[in-house]
């Protein structure tokens, strides 16, 4: 897993254009703003803006989703989402809020949508403590205080209620399906069993011995009865 960056990510500068942008932007009735805003395609001004976003926060992210903390470097930069924290839908007003922005993939992005972040929801200045959000925030939390990631199984354990918010709302546990290769026949399952093994044996605390040990479990499980389907096609 890539190192911790959660805590430490450095909020965007923009430059002086994109700045009158963003100050003239803020300067309009809350009324008249939208979340749609976001996604007009006739404004240079806007295009130059998102683009200073993104390309900074690939850099200051070092390629790494703020949520599930996948590292993921290609070319494309379509391949990444830039993620409004406190949804610029319900909260238009933070659209361009440097401590609101960061980057995340496409499947954190897609799974968190516009669920609701924040403690108090009729919030009218932007919140700028971690107390103020009900998940560990990308700029305002350290990650691994809220949720321990076991590498090799991606498996994600919460240390605390917001990392277990952020695990549920991110939908994290795709990784644990895809690591235990449910209705799949894994044939490498010896391997992946040792794995698992060796972070049971390195577990930190019970919650964390149960979960791995359930994990195991249901690797087993499966794979007794994918071997069993097998034997039986043979008849």
């Amino acid at each position: 897993m890539p190192k911790d960056i959660a805590g430490s990510i450095k909020s965007v500068v923009y430059s002086e254009a994109s700045a009158r942008f963003v100050k003239a932007y803020e300067a309009k009735q809350l009324s008249s703003k939208l979340g749609s805003d976001w996604d007009k395609e006739d404004d240079p001004l806007l295009t130059e803006v998102k683009r200073e976003i993104k390309k900074h926060y690939l850099q200051a992210q070092s390629y790494t989703c703020a949520y599930c903390r996948q590292k993921i470097v290609v070319e494309h930069n379509g391949a990444w989402d830039t993620e409004h924290i406190a949804p610029k839908d319900i909260y238009p007003g933070f659209m361009f809020v440097p401590e609101n922005l960061c980057l995340s993939c496409k499947d954190c992005n897609g799974a968190k949508s516009n669920k609701h972040v924040l403690v108090n929801k009729s919030r009218r200045r932007f919140p700028n403590k971690s107390k103020d959000y009900t998940i560990c925030h990308p700029h305002f939390d350290v990650y691994s205080d809220h949720i321990r990631v076991i590498g090799e199984a991606v498996l994600y354990l919460p240390r605390t209620k917001k990392g277990q918010v952020l695990i549920e709302m991110c939908g994290l546990l795709r990784f644990v399906y895809g690591f235990a290769d449910y209705e799949i026949v894994d044939l490498n399952i010896g391997a992946k069993v040792v794995a698992l093994g060796t972070a049971l044996q390195n577990a930190q605390s019970g919650f964390e011995q149960i979960a791995i040990a359930q994990m195991l479990s249901t690797m087993l499980d499966d794979g007794l009865r994918a071997a069993a389907r097998r034997e039986l096609e043979k008849i």
